[in-house]
């Protein structure tokens, strides 16, 4: 009996240390899979971070920050030194006609930028602490971060409008097609999850919010950001007129536009200012059409002239 028992234990001793075995080695596997996939993921942020560093470190340069956790007295006079040279560069290629009057225009912009930036700068370096930010006159800086902040975002929204118009030329998908969804779509997806988010979780007040939002930005974009496009394409033409694209199916669009905003004028003092699926409803439903008769009218109408690349 003793012996049998020595026997069992003995087996079972043995069986202990074959899955003991199993269990390290398939440790030493997990371990060498999860460092091979560190490695791949350092290897890709790197490649990423020095794909993005170009972009970076020019926005960081150009955007005056007065941030207590990113203030930096050297980047600070560098910013505001760029910022207008930065301008300047921007200003002079809008037109790239060659003449004797645009030399010196150029020449001019480029030394007003200059001028402007060195003694932005040299106030910056007398007026400023190493530990803090400025105090006294901040209003100035964050003015100055704000608008250069607008700057890049119309830079990044001309290079993503060339992208698109690239696209549709070389697959031969309708520019209007791009506008109406991938461009429309990208530009409203950052107030559509803000409002969403507010109107989910802000109670009746952030419902408000989430709907005063949801007009308070398109009317902004319209009023603000397409008329200050006009009046400086209107200013830099002079005394040539703005010449806009006539679009044939312009008037449609201001029709489903003016039909939701007549849909939401008239639902909501019915409905006791109450949002409830019947506002979300119909706005969807006139979206939908608008979008379905846009995309019957441009299958039956002609592609556009592709470009031939030799």
């Amino acid at each position: 009996m003793g012996t049998w028992v020595s026997k069992s234990g003995n087996k079972s001793k043995r069986i202990e240390k074959v899955e003991l075995g199993y269990v390290e080695e398939g440790n030493v596997k997990d371990e060498h899979e999860k460092g091979v996939c560190l490695r791949t993921s350092s290897s890709c942020k790197f490649l990423l971070w020095i794909l993005e560093m170009p972009l970076y470190l020019t926005r960081r340069l150009t955007i005056p920050i007065a941030c207590q956790e990113r203030w930096s007295k050297p980047i600070a006079v560098v910013s505001v030194t760029l910022a207008p040279i930065f301008l300047s560069i921007l200003w002079d290629l809008q037109d790239d006609n060659v003449n004797l009057s645009l030399t010196f225009n150029s020449g001019l912009v480029y030394g007003t930028g200059v001028f402007a930036g060195t003694v932005f700068g040299v106030l910056a370096y007398l007026k400023t602490e190493k530990s803090s930010p400025p105090k006294n006159c901040l209003l100035p800086w964050l003015a100055g971060g704000f608008f250069m902040s607008v700057i890049w975002s119309y830079i990044i929204a001309q290079e993503l409008v060339g992208l698109l118009i690239s696209i549709g030329y070389i697959i031969g998908i309708n520019q209007a097609i791009l506008g109406l969804t991938v461009l429309a779509w990208g530009n409203s997806l950052g107030d559509l999850i803000t409002n969403l988010t507010m109107a989910l979780n802000g109670g009746p007040q952030g419902a408000q919010v989430a709907i005063s939002g949801c007009y308070a930005g398109p009317i902004f974009n319209t009023l603000f950001g397409l008329g200050m496009s006009l009046i400086g394409s209107a200013w830099y033409g002079y005394p040539s007129p703005v010449e806009i694209p006539k679009d044939p199916h312009l008037l449609e669009t201001l029709g489903f536009l003016i039909a939701a905003l007549i849909w939401a004028l008239l639902v909501l003092p019915l409905r006791h200012m109450k949002l409830d699926g019947v506002l979300g409803g119909g706005l969807f439903l006139i979206y939908f059409t608008s979008m379905s008769l846009r995309f019957i009218q441009v299958v039956w109408e002609p592609l556009p002239n592709t470009v031939s690349i030799t």
